[in-house]
């Protein structure tokens, strides 16, 4: 028998064995793959050990039919069709598995594999498949076989040669196929030493238990692979959870945020829009100070303030316009707090260069004084903080450097999230980083964080698109004011609860030549509409005691069509639900207060009757 003749009884156990230990790999490859979903890299893995515990069993049945003593295995003699066919059936599956190891290898390492492989490769197996048809004798094949295999292992190394993974399991696989290929090196020499040094033929004896630690080892690093790679999944999955769950905490704090501002955006918003006009009033007058420009500014700020938080909490309006850097700059630093800047000293401006840029001025200069002001606090040494100004064709940055201690590279990707903050309690909210970068980013902007100079401090920069020149010339066209039109003592019924919104908003009517009537309700507006006759423009505030301005939007709808045509909407709650949904079946304009009371009467003069204008 040549069984006999090449390896001992031993070394059959163990490629029974080995069979089933292939047997054992593939059914645990199969159940993880199928429940884990896992990459087609191990979908070849996991056939690759179908061929080769195919192949070995194939072999089994063929070695130990070689052992029966009946006479029927005559049959099973070297030469006979029955041997030769196992042989076939064996090379079939040893090609099988080299092809699929190395494809699997090659996925294993995220590559496709190349073409060659399947043009050189299929041609090659099957080559492999037919040469019992040539020579059947076993130390012969094995000597065939060696190549094959030495240069799969070879090629599937070269293909993880860029996978270098810390886990463990795709390092067992890259020692494994290492062994695999010294391991057929010895097998083939050992064979065609066979007759010249018979020491060789105690390593052919153990062939099989090289093979089945290469085996184990192979099939323990694949194995491991897939788990670690469902692991990973698992984490990803996890990290992903914790993202989603952090996103919902913030969306519930960001509906809460907008159901505060709802609530509290009217009852700031009519003292702003008071001051504002009355500030207007004085700076108009003869021998007003610089006192009176920056309450004016102040309350400009507080105003975009308020809107800025309704911008985080998904319900802004920016007006954009154009703004010239130099300033834009002025106006946040003659707003920063006297104490932190001492006198100005702390800021030191470097304006590269002068650019204009299209947006909403309280905007950008809430984003701007933010990160002054956390410059400002972060270095206790009481060093100065850098503002520069620069820009290119198409951008313009605005960068502020300080010279704290800096921001971790962990906690930059969370700096922006609501109520984040990395300052002690009761020193910050988190919301100023938050409300600047809905900002910018509404602008088409975008904010960035790195090291300050030398690795100290840090550096947020504000990349905001640059005004083209051509875009700049219909900008100022589009934001230069509309002559004042001669009211000619026209009729304009005022309807706010608020008794010095009126009388602001009744100042600046008078001023620019409307006969005002103020009512302090819908149902004295009403009233007086019965009474007096239809005015000229009816201006009403949404939120009042009674009808308020829907209601008496329905009533005008109903009865008074031509007076609803020339009315004008206000509203210092824009956040709120019922405020969204008159807006949105409304046919009135409507708008924001605080509002520039330029704007404001340039809209009065555009609702008022064309007739009436003369």
């Amino acid at each position: 028998m040549f069984l006999l003749k090449s390896i001992d009884l031993v070394a059959l156990v163990s490629l029974l064995v080995q069979a089933l230990v292939a047997w054992v790999f593939f059914a645990m490859q199969r159940t993880l793959t199928r429940r884990e979903g896992a990459a087609r890299a191990f979908v070849d893995f996991q056939w690759a050990f179908f061929a080769l515990a195919s192949a070995l069993s194939v072999l089994c049945a063929r070695f130990f039919q070689a052992h029966d003593v009946t006479k029927s295995a005559e049959w099973w003699d070297e030469g006979r069709a029955l041997p030769t066919a196992c042989y076939v059936a064996y090379h079939l599956g040893k090609g099988a598995f080299a092809f699929l190891l190395v494809r699997g290898s090659y996925r294993m390492a995220e590559r496709e594999p190349p073409r060659w492989l399947q043009s050189v490769g299929v041609p090659i197996v099957a080559a492999f498949t037919l040469a019992p048809l040539v020579n059947s004798n076993i130390n012969h094949l094995l000597v065939v076989q060696g190549p094959l295999m030495i240069a799969a292992a070879v090629i599937a190394l070269r293909a993880l040669r860029e996978n270098r993974s810390p886990l463990l399991g795709p390092s067992l696989v890259r020692s494994a196929l290492l062994s695999l290929a010294l391991s057929w090196v010895v097998h083939a020499l050992s064979v065609l030493l066979l007759h010249a040094h018979p020491a060789a033929r105690y390593w052919l004896a153990l062939n099989s238990f090289v093979d089945l630690a290469v085996q184990l080892v192979l099939g323990t690093g694949i194995v491991m692979s897939v788990v670690q790679l469902a692991n990973a999944r698992a984490r990803a999955a996890e990290a992903d959870r914790e993202r989603l769950q952090r996103a919902l905490e913030s969306d519930e704090r960001l509906r809460a945020l907008g159901t505060l501002v709802s609530g509290v955006a009217h009852e700031l918003n009519n003292p702003l829009t008071v001051i504002l006009g009355y500030a207007e009033l004085l700076g108009n007058s003869p021998g007003s100070g610089s006192e009176v420009q920056i309450i004016g500014e102040q309350a400009e700020r507080c105003r975009g303030i308020v809107r800025n938080l309704s911008a985080l909490a998904r319900n802004s309006v920016h007006e954009p316009r154009e703004l010239d850097t130099d300033e834009l700059v002025g106006r946040v630093l003659r707003g920063l707090p006297h104490e932190l800047t001492r006198g100005g000293a702390r800021v030191r401006v470097e304006q590269r260069v002068k650019a204009r840029l299209s947006g909403d001025r309280s905007g950008l200069e809430q984003v701007l004084a933010n990160l002054l002001v956390n410059a400002l606090q972060a270095d206790a040494s009481g060093a100065p903080v850098e503002l520069a100004v620069d820009a290119n064709e198409r951008e313009v940055v605005l960068a502020v450097t300080d010279g704290g201690p800096g921001v971790p590279p962990a906690l930059r990707s969370r700096l922006f999230e609501p109520f984040f903050t990395t300052k002690a309690p009761g020193k910050g909210t988190g919301l100023g980083l938050s409300i600047a970068h809905a900002i910018v980013r509404a602008h088409g902007g975008r904010i960035e964080v790195e090291d300050g100079p030398h690795g100290r401090g840090a550096r947020f920069r504000v990349v905001l698109p640059r005004l083209p020149d051509v875009a700049r010339a219909g900008a100022v066209a589009a934001n230069a004011p509309a002559p004042a039109m001669d009211a000619q003592g026209r009729a304009l019924l005022v309807v706010d609860d608020e008794n010095a919104v009126r009388a602001v908003l009744a100042e600046h009517a008078r001023r620019r030549g409307w006969r005002v009537i103020e009512a302090g309700s819908a149902e004295s507006a009403l009233e007086h509409i019965e009474r007096a006759g239809e005015p000229d423009v009816l201006l009403c505030d949404l939120r009042m005691p009674g009808l308020g301005g829907p209601g008496l939007y329905e009533r005008l709808e109903r009865e008074r069509p031509a007076v609803l045509a020339r009315a004008l909407f206000v509203t210092g709650d824009l956040a709120a639900p019922e405020s969204v949904k008159f807006v949105d079946r409304c046919r009135c304009p409507v708008l924001p207060k605080p509002f520039d009371f330029d704007e404001l009467f340039r809209a009065l003069e555009r609702t008022a009757s064309p007739a009436r204008l003369g």
